[in-house]
């Protein structure tokens, strides 16, 4: 369960566990109908190799209002719209990441004997023993955490004479063609809403298959929350692909079902349940165990070759997230403070992949930046205190949050248990809200810009001085220490992977060397950059300067045209937030790293315009290659989208490449073989036109550039 951790509010706890203990997981029980009377193709998996995980949604009624909530007609409308764009938007993500093998014919559910049978023949020597004996009058159908799942989905079931055949009650339903897991959605305030304030949704697996893996699950949605204008349309993504794990496994309920298949997913008869998932040790901390958890946390940390196990919170006997201290930002973290603050982090993707029911597409990663590197003693209560890791803090004082986007506060919560960080503050601690900057004309003595591209640095910076201090050097002024360093928010541009140059409100661009403090002209006192945190997998909201293209051999251009509702338009923020979720989708299209896409953007017309080219340490092919394979699959198939309550959709496509004056020469020849022809055409034409006399005139000729159109 994820809970929205509001600025200002106080931390709630995840009630995953709560949730899901509440609900029983069924299995396909051994069919106790004859053949005739069974459908023809049964849900079960094919034996082809694995392919993207394909989850039908179904917008179910509203949960029963408990009364203290009654929103107008149309606030009740605008949830439902924006739930099911964001349930779409977060789908479709987890399509382009898990696959699976493929189940065959249509997805059949199934019914809980213990609901629509009352008793059973109990007799073993009776023909029909343990078999439906009389039927329970009360029965109503199945329900996934109160959505009811329509008789369609469902097996059917029968009543069972002493002797002889049965009586069909219900058939099996037609099922579900094209799914592999049934996804039940609702928008409501229900009575969890109402107890939990901070709640934005909770979910929870319903059925499972013969192998264990989840077939269905059902997501509510807090109404009240969805409307809230605190609330971004990539907050509820965000919490919507959270409880989207949990249903798909990420779940204390669920790990004990967690398979191994030492040959590979495609060879079920090798697969059994796996021996030790999880395990407490000597201080009764719940850890998961499995080998590619253990091998993603030790890459994490810096010490490859370790054996590790991945600490879960502490919720009792049973934990469904990561432990806080050492998985902050995580998406299976307990507890959630924005999109802008979440990753999906490859440690989280590795535990899908140890749950044996999935292969995994590990590129789909984030950096997970909190406590990279910073070895095997991160985390823990006993030097979380201490100067080991500058991602803790002590003390109260005023600070930047980790990332960098936000001012913050030193603080703790319960699930820190006395470890401090810096926390954003309850009031305009983003740096990247241009909104929060000063108003026009009111007197920034220390030169902070609020901007999309800002980011909160350690500084003492000043444009005034006290009395007497005129004449000293900046760095001997006795109240500009680096010990009173506090967060203030700057521009910053990334130049190279790790490295950028800031930017103080009237000064030039000053290089920012990692792990320095520097002094900016025009100002007294000093900035501190800070080491691996900014410009890490080249920070996709940064911009590239032309410096950062210098060791690259082509710069590839790709626009997208995007239809949307006619009419609409896009603020600059919504049109931000857009590009960054076309951008996700061209992403899980190509199935490629992000570090290949840099500079997103969606103009005021709606073209989306992406930056290609392969960064250094980027694995797989070249930028070339990957465009190439992209266009081919935005003709056959185009990208759709959903953004706020709008669907969006790719018309066409264009591809710009820029040469740049590190090029081989035979790509200058290149260039060259493809201009010449066009070069000779036109003069021979111009020599026609000439002589001839003719009153057509033929314009100026423009320089050849490469360029390909899609439409």
């Amino acid at each position: 369960m994820l809970l929205l951790l509001f600025l200002g509010v106080a931390m709630s706890r995840c009630i995953h566990d709560e949730i899901q203990k509440s609900v029983s997981l069924l299995r396909p029980p051994p069919s106790q109908l004859p053949t005739d009377f069974r459908s023809s193709s049964l849900p079960v998996p094919g034996s082809h190799d694995p392919q993207p995980l394909r989850i039908q949604i179904y917008s179910m009624g509203d949960p029963i209002s408990n009364g203290t909530w009654d929103p107008k007609g149309d606030e009740m409308r605008r949830g439902k719209s924006q739930a099911l764009a964001a349930v779409k938007e977060a789908t479709q993500r987890i399509q382009g990441i898990l696959a699976v093998l493929p189940v065959q014919g249509p997805l059949l559910l199934s019914r809980d004997p213990e609901k629509y049978c009352h008793s059973v023949w109990g007799d073993p020597d009776t023909p029909n023993y343990h078999r439906c004996s009389l039927l329970n009058p009360g029965y109503k159908g199945e329900s996934c955490l109160g959505a009811k799942i329509p008789d369609a989905h469902l097996r059917g079931y029968a009543l069972w004479p002493e002797h002889g055949p049965p009586q069909l009650i219900q058939p099996d339903g037609p099922g579900v063609q094209n799914a592999d897991f049934l996804l039940y959605m609702r928008v409501g305030h229900t009575s969890k809403c109402h107890q939990k304030p901070s709640v934005i949704a909770y979910a929870a697996c319903c059925q499972l298959d013969s192998e264990d893996r989840p077939l269905a699950g059902t997501i509510i949605y807090c109404a009240k929350h969805l409307t809230s204008p605190s609330l971004s349309h990539g907050d509820i993504v965000m919490a919507t692909l959270h409880e989207l794990l949990h249903a798909l496994g990420f779940s204390g309920q669920l790990f004990q079902k967690w398979r191994e298949c030492p040959s590979g997913l495609s060879v079920k008869e090798n697969c059994s349940t796996r021996q030790q998932v999880t395990r407490q040790d000597k201080r009764g901390q719940l850890l998961l165990t499995t080998p590619t958890v253990s091998h993603s946390l030790a890459k994490h940390l810096g010490v490859l070759g370790v054996s590790l196990s991945a600490p879960l919170e502490e919720e009792g006997p049973l934990s469904s997230h990561w432990e806080a201290r050492l998985f902050q930002g995580s998406i299976m973290a307990a507890t959630f403070d924005g999109a802008q603050r979440t990753q999906l982090d490859p440690i989280t993707l590795s535990a899908f992949q140890d749950s044996g029911w999935y292969q995994v597409n590990h590129s789909a990663a984030e950096k997970l930046l909190w406590g990279h590197g910073s070895g095997l003693e991160f985390g823990l209560v006993t030097t979380c205190g201490t100067d080991s890791s500058d991602f803790f803090c002590t003390g109260s004082g005023l600070g930047c949050h980790y990332l960098h986007l936000d001012k913050g506060i030193c603080s703790s919560d319960p699930m820190l248990e006395g470890c401090h960080m810096y926390k954003p503050l309850a009031n305009r601690s983003e740096c990247w809200k241009k909104e929060n900057g000063p108003p026009a004309g009111a007197e920034n003595p220390h030169g902070e810009i609020y901007h999309s591209q800002s980011r909160c640095f350690l500084a003492n910076l000043t444009s005034q001085l006290f009395p007497g201090d005129e004449t000293s050097h900046p760095s001997q002024v006795p109240h500009l220490k680096e010990a009173e360093l506090t967060g203030r928010c700057y521009l910053h541009q990334c130049t190279q992977k790790g490295e950028y140059k800031v930017q103080v409100e009237g000064s030039p661009w000053v290089p920012c060397l990692p792990g320095k403090a520097i002094q900016v002209p025009g100002y007294y006192g000093l900035l501190y950059c800070p080491q691996g945190r900014l410009c890490q997998n080249e920070d996709a909201n940064a911009v590239i300067s032309p410096m950062s293209l210098a060791t690259q051999d082509l710069l590839f251009q790709l626009s997208l045209g995007l239809a949307g509702p006619p009419g609409h338009s896009l603020e600059k923020e919504q049109r931000e937030e857009l590009a960054e979720t076309v951008l996700q989708a061209l992403v899980n299209r190509s199935s490629a790293d992000r570090c290949y896409f840099h500079n997103p953007s969606v103009t005021t017309s709606l073209v989306f315009t992406v930056h290609m080219w392969k960064f250094p340490g980027c694995q797989g092919p070249s930028a070339a290659v990957l465009y190439n394979a992209l266009t081919l699959t935005l003709q056959k198939e185009p990208l759709e989208v959903y953004h706020g309550e709008a669907s969006y959709t790719t018309k066409y496509s264009k591809l710009l490449v820029s040469l740049d004056h590190n090029l081989s020469m035979n790509h200058i020849l290149l260039s060259l073989g493809l201009c010449l022809p066009l070069v000779i055409l036109v003069g021979i034409l111009g020599t026609v036109v000439y002589q001839k006399r003719a009153a057509l005139q033929v314009g100026p000729f423009a320089p050849c550039h490469h360029q390909t159109n899609m439409d």
